[in-house]
């Protein structure tokens, strides 16, 4: 997403963009029934962004305690559908012959949906002061959420840190990303967003081993493979070599990144 933030007053480019993506999540509504899997995969993608980069509203806390919740609602609605598609996908690679064991994902109601972001559109209104808003108003966000993303790691790179510590750490970085792709513009931070993209693929194929595991643990018949908690091992020992010359600098030298 590059809707350079620049070109309008900081606080309209950032309205602009929350609405462009709540827009794009109502027109996969309408695509849903043709495409469920990459419709649910599109929409869910744009309420993360729209989550990640609504907290680049500053002094915004009681706005966002009435945005995030539909917002949340909005995803959480075709959860069934992604990991179904998630899940399908795992057990063709790692018990292949076992998928008739799946339940089949139950539709989710799309009329709710629509009502949703209908009614998270109708909120941007309610914030009172975007064309207050200046540049580092939103940079000194966006560090917020680095340093957020930095302390995660250190949690994760604990020794025999658990599953749920990666996986918070992932949900930390895929929020840096969505804020530091609406904020590229500079050639430094360009190539910071690159490697931090990296970083995120990376924690996502843990998150997909895990679930993988937890779905043959499920199964009586199934067994986990041994290489399964193998590949999970070697993911997060590159997850951890990735991270410190991403998140190893202090807060105030990304935010000179930033500009």
């Amino acid at each position: 997403m590059s809707s350079s933030p620049r070109k309008l007053a900081p606080g309209p480019a950032l309205r602009a963009a929350l609405r462009k993506l709540l827009r794009e999540a109502g027109g996969a509504l309408g695509k849903f029934p043709d495409d469920p899997a990459e419709q649910a995969h599109f929409l869910r993608t744009r309420v993360k962004r729209l989550q990640s980069l609504c907290r680049l509203v500053p002094r915004g806390a009681a706005w966002r305690e009435m945005f995030l919740p539909p917002c949340g609602d909005l995803k959480d609605l075709f959860a069934e559908t992604r990991d179904a598609t998630i899940v399908q996908g795992l057990a063709d690679k790692y018990a292949p012959g076992e998928a008739h064991h799946l339940r089949v994902a139950r539709p989710p109601d799309l009329s709710r949906a629509r009502h949703l972001v209908d009614f998270a559109d109708g909120l941007l209104a309610d914030y009172p002061d975007w064309g207050a808003i200046e540049w580092g108003d939103i940079a000194d966000r966006a560090v917020g959420t680095y340093r957020a993303a930095r302390g995660a790691w250190k949690e994760a790179r604990r020794r025999n840190a658990p599953d749920e510590l990666f996986h918070n750490w992932r949900r930390r970085v895929k929020r840096l990303l969505y804020q530091c792709e609406y904020l590229g513009g500079r050639a430094r931070l360009v190539r910071f967003t690159r490697r931090v993209d990296r970083l995120g693929e990376t924690l996502g194929d843990i998150q997909d081993v895990c679930m993988a595991e937890a779905w043959l643990k499920k199964q009586r018949v199934c067994k986990v493979p041994p290489d399964l908690p193998r590949s999970k091992e070697a993911l997060r020992r590159g997850a951890l070599r990735l991270a410190p010359v991403l998140l190893g600098p202090k807060p105030k030298e990304f935010r000179r990144m930033l500009g």
